[in-house]
């Protein structure tokens, strides 16, 4: 036993001792230090890289946000109007709601007794074209015919998985203005086209294509998709230029116009600032004019500064018609 015993006393005295880390080698230390970092590191790429990867995906959604119904009619608030239905890239005549193989837009026709001018509206991003009847009601006041037309995939338009899209709303517009030339047998001298924040980028490109338009007014728009999208600090961080699929790059395509062009932007405009519109009039060549709203934001300024804003559109036009409404 007494054998035994003086083992056990040497073995617990020569238990192992644990190595103070400052006696470890450097390398053991730094793989030590550095692989929860390179773990959370590796973690924020991939999540960073997953939101890159949804944003590119779903940008459509974000830049585009259609509607299926109206919410009232030009009839409800006292205006006559026709219900026009206008084929895309066809030769039918734009008399009916459209088939299930057919590609058409709704839109509608206000016609105003007594006058030749006709404006052509083109909506935002939002909603549909009831969702900017006040603003079709104001330029049908001034003295213009209008014809404002909801893009495919918005309101009562045709649908696909293929559209909206940056090029579906330019061949939209075309199809819009056709009608009003061809159908209508308007002469584009008469017409005014006037486009609302995306709108305007959509105006803008039409006027680049038909420089016989009478006069472009673009409201509260923006130079880029990409510059818009920045504007917003929750994008500043994702390579927006690169995941960009619809650029509406109308700082380039302002360089191009030969038509008349009112910029129009109010100054308390927090979803795209007023500093677009200054950008697009400084690269504009034809003749131009820019007028800032004092007190009104992105939606509101017929409602603000209706008077003022009614008077630089005549002023601006200087139409006699226009002048007498």
């Amino acid at each position: 036993m007494g054998n035994v015993s003086s083992v056990l006393s040497v073995h617990h005295l020569y238990k192992p001792m644990a190595i103070p880390e400052n006696f470890l080698p450097s390398s053991v230390i730094a793989n030590k230090l550095l692989t929860p970092l390179l773990l959370t590191a590796g973690l924020t790429a991939l999540t960073y890289a997953g939101i890159c990867y949804a944003l590119y995906s779903y940008q459509r959604k974000l830049i585009f946000r259609p509607l299926p119904d109206l919410l009232k009619t030009p009839a409800e608030i006292g205006l006559a109007y026709e219900d026009i239905w206008i084929p895309v890239s066809s030769k039918q005549e734009p008399a009916t709601p459209p088939a299930e193989n057919e590609t058409q837009l709704h839109a509608w026709w206000l016609p105003n007794p007594g006058t030749e001018r006709v404006m052509l509206f083109c909506h935002g991003n939002y909603g549909n074209i009831s969702y900017n009847l006040e603003r079709i009601r104001f330029h049908h006041a001034l003295g213009f015919s209008v014809l404002a037309f909801d893009y495919r995939g918005y309101g009562l338009s045709s649908k696909s998985e293929a559209f909206p899209s940056e090029q579906s709303t330019y061949a939209d517009i075309e199809a819009a203005w056709t009608y009003l030339v061809n159908e209508r047998q308007i002469s584009p001298a008469q017409i005014t086209v006037c486009g609302h924040s995306m709108g305007g980028a959509i105006a803008i490109d039409l006027a680049t294509r038909h420089p016989d338009i009478a006069n472009l007014i673009v409201k509260s728009s923006f130079t880029t998709m990409e510059d818009a999208v920045e504007a917003k600090r929750i994008y500043r961080a994702f390579p927006v230029k690169q995941m960009l699929a619809h650029p509406f790059d109308s700082l380039s395509k302002v360089k191009e116009l030969k038509v008349p062009v009112l910029y129009v932007h109010g100054d308390q405009d927090f979803d795209v600032p007023t500093e677009f519109s200054k950008r697009l009039y400084a690269a504009t060549p034809s003749r131009k004019q820019i007028w800032i709203a004092t007190g009104a934001d992105h939606n509101n300024i017929s409602t603000v500064q209706g008077e003022t804003y009614a008077a630089v559109v005549k002023d601006f036009c200087a139409d006699k018609q226009l002048q007498s409404a």
